[in-house]
């Protein structure tokens, strides 16, 4: 990762992708690995995306690190699970067993919907060791990524190259493939000058991405969950993760992520980070019928997080002109997705 300038505009690079999550790092891997040197933007300060972690210290010098974005990764592609087997043997990452088929949902199972996705059952839970980021940095060794850098928008200039411009308008790189890894709403943002191939914007339009307010909470005693990981059948909580069973992570104080429900996150959308959080811990006391009385407390809104309606493709791609659109949302709300579409979009591409 890097905060230098892009190269000289007037040098047209082979591959600009847009956005640092896992889609953007999976293209940016297969683009290299096929000769072709990628250049990478994200707005944020860090890469990964939901593959995200927070760190925060206790009064009393405690260091805690919350996976607040995903919880942990699947592998069921062969150079996925290459790259996977590669992060473990570099301690950056552990492989959990594959939680049980069957049983009730109150003891960490998927609700019965969940069960059913291929994705989820049957497979190894990949964590990063001290937190989900580690994965994503494994992933980016050797990739030019320049964070901090907001795109305002993508046009086709009549050379026949894309230029990526700054919020103000002002010309960044021009590029002979691009790739943009953005939520849908965004993607349909940054292209709106681009005149897409037929039926592209009704198709990116269509898809449905939730949003997600993600609780972080440290506790002294121990509240009484039925396990480390726990889907409960709730209107308002959907998720919580006891950040102890993780690898690389403080065994006290407990330290959790409790993740809202798709509607309950839609309903408390705008809310400030404080209220949202202190309506998720009622909503966990009401849950486990208890009071808490919390040693730290934050929340964090994903506005994007749940693919609720897919695009139903891995990707879309044009290489007569050489763009491509890629994301989770392309394939589903899972990390897995978002590496094989980004994946997809630079095969097409590229070859």
């Amino acid at each position: 990762m890097t905060s230098a300038p892009p190269p000289a505009f007037e040098d047209p690079i082979g591959l600009a992708i847009i956005g640092a999550g896992l889609a953007g790092i999976s293209a940016g891997r297969l683009a290299r690995r096929q000769g072709v040197t990628p250049l990478i933007f994200d707005k944020g300060r860090g890469i990964g995306g939901r593959l995200a972690t927070r760190r925060a210290t206790l009064d009393d010098g405690t260091v805690l690190r919350f996976d607040h974005g995903a919880q942990f990764m699947t592998a069921r592609s062969p150079a996925l699970v290459a790259a996977m087997a590669g992060a473990e043997a570099a301690n950056l990452a552990r492989r959990l067993p594959a939680p049980p088929l069957h049983g009730p949902s109150r003891h960490g199972q998927p609700a019965e919907a969940e069960r059913d996705q291929p994705r989820w059952v049957g497979q190894p839970h990949w964590v990063g060791i001290g937190g989900m980021t580690a994965i994503a940095k494994h992933l980016a060794q050797g990739l030019d990524i320049r964070t901090g850098t907001r795109i305002g928008g993508a046009v086709r200039t009549d050379h026949g190259l894309w230029r990526l411009e700054d919020e103000d308008g002002l010309p960044l790189v021009q590029a002979r493939r691009l790739i943009v890894t953005a939520p849908p709403e965004q993607t349909l943002d940054l292209l709106i000058d681009v005149l897409l191939p037929e039926g592209w914007r009704r198709r990116i339009a269509s898809t449905i991405v939730a949003p997600c307010w993600a609780l972080m909470l440290a506790v002294d005693e121990t509240l009484p969950l039925p396990g480390p990981r726990w889907r409960p059948e709730d209107e308002a909580i959907a998720w919580i993760g006891d950040q102890r069973d993780l690898p690389g992570r403080p065994s006290a104080p407990q330290s959790l992520v409790v993740h809202a429900t798709p509607h309950w996150s839609r309903v408390h959308l705008e809310e400030t980070p404080e209220a949202a959080a202190a309506a998720l811990l009622r909503n966990l006391e009401r849950l486990i019928g208890r009071t808490i009385t919390p040693r730290l407390i934050q929340a964090h809104r994903w506005r994007y997080a749940l693919a609720e309606v897919p695009l139903g493709s891995p990707c879309l791609a044009d290489p007569g002109t050489g763009i491509a659109i890629a994301g989770d949302w392309c394939i589903g709300g899972r990390a897995e997705a978002a590496v094989d579409s980004g994946r997809a979009a630079a095969l097409a591409l590229i070859g």
